[in-house]
């Protein structure tokens, strides 16, 4: 989930030049714009339907990936959000990040779109689904970001950025998908589809996740940090409970300041405190107003083996200024859930009739999921 002390990585460019203006350059790519409801989802995602979690009272459904995605090594899944598109099919969103260690660090990272409605049925057997990869403004891939959270609201993915020296959260507007022809996707390294880029701002602290607060209408960042000496396990002690790095943001786009593209100073844009500093080894975040108060969701995993852990924060009235207002929460008053191991990006969909929390794992058995949302608020530890 850190992210940020990758080697440098060359990104991988669909043109060699670009002194172009941008629509000249489009047309000299030869490149097709499109909508996410005219991709052609290429794979096929297993549905499940099952509790994964300690109490078998709580059910989540969702899917599986296939067998090339499912144990892959060149990329690991990280974020999740959710997009219905204008046909009324609805998609759910899940980022990768290229590894590393797998000499796959210059692709930077990639969504996959996966559709789970088709506009007059939700789909219950297996969903279709593609890769699309993410490139800058330029066209080029954005090599070592770790993708570890992304958030869709109004037709923009937001995507939190990590790397030494941004520290910011990159915009993508949906509108700005487009089709490589096919003497130009081996270049690409056999992508067909790429996301562009289409702005950026600073984050009030170091991005590890991100997600958004519909009720309060803010978004929620926080910053991965390890703590405790076990290796391969997250463990919840005093000394790890509310330690000072581990930071968690609630923020207005328009409070952060200036742009990022506007100052080189990224700590003068740092005008947000952490509200609370919660729990270490933070994978995701979110909120959502039940009743007269605010209900934090928070993840915490380390490591393929251990199971992770919800972690439920009653929060009580609601908003206090820019914070939930945490009181004298105490880690005995923390509610928790066991999930499998790896639990990654929280996500709250909500639906005509229901609200559900979208979760990922990027260990074992890969998996997306959604849980209803309040067969979460009640759970005891």
């Amino acid at each position: 989930k850190n992210g940020s002390h990758s080697a440098p990585a060359h990104a991988v460019c669909a043109l060699y030049q670009f002194h172009y203006g941008n629509q000249t350059m489009i047309e000299k790519m030869n490149l097709t714009a499109l909508t996410v409801d005219n991709l052609d989802l290429n794979r096929k995602a297993s549905a499940f339907n099952k509790s994964l979690t300690d109490t078998g009272e709580i059910i989540s459904s969702r899917f599986l990936w296939d067998a090339e995605d499912s144990i892959t090594r060149k990329w690991r899944p990280q974020g999740v959000t959710t997009f219905h598109g204008s046909s009324g099919r609805r998609f759910v969103l899940a980022s990768w990040y290229g590894r590393k260690d797998e000499g796959n660090s210059e692709l930077g990272g990639r969504i996959s779109f996966v559709v789970i409605s088709d506009g007059m049925r939700n789909l219950t057997s297996e969903y279709s689904y593609s890769h699309i990869l993410l490139v800058d403004e330029n066209f080029c891939t954005l090599p070592n970001i770790h993708v570890g959270g992304i958030e869709q609201q109004n037709g923009t993915l937001y995507v939190a950025d990590p790397r030494k020296g941004m520290q910011s959260i990159l915009e993508f507007d949906l509108l700005g998908l487009y089709e490589l022809p096919p003497e130009m996707t081996n270049r690409m390294y056999g992508y067909r589809y790429l996301l562009r880029q289409s702005s950026l701002f600073h984050s009030p602290t170091k991005p590890s996740f991100i997600s958004y607060d519909i009720d309060n209408n803010k978004f929620v960042v926080g910053t991965y940090v390890r703590c405790g000496k076990k290796v391969g396990f997250h463990v919840d002690p005093e000394k790890c409970f509310n330690q000072p790095a581990n930071r968690l943001v609630w923020f207005n786009k328009t409070d952060i300041g200036l742009n990022i593209s506007e100052s080189n100073d990224a700590e003068s844009n740092n005008s947000t405190d952490p509200c609370w500093h919660y729990f270490s080894e933070m994978q995701g975040a979110t909120s959502a107003r039940v009743g007269n108060s605010t209900i934090v969701w928070v993840s915490s995993s380390y490591g393929p083996i251990a199971g992770s852990h919800l972690h439920v924060v009653n929060t009580s009235p609601s908003f206090t200024g820019e914070c939930p207002d945490i009181g004298s929460v105490f880690l005995d008053d923390v509610a928790i859930l066991r999930f499998p191991p790896g639990l990654e990006d929280l996500h709250i969909e909500q639906t005509k009739d229901r609200q559900y929390m979208w979760m990922a794992t990027e260990f074992g058995t890969r998996m997306i999921f959604a849980t209803p949302l309040d067969s979460l608020v009640t759970a005891d530890e």
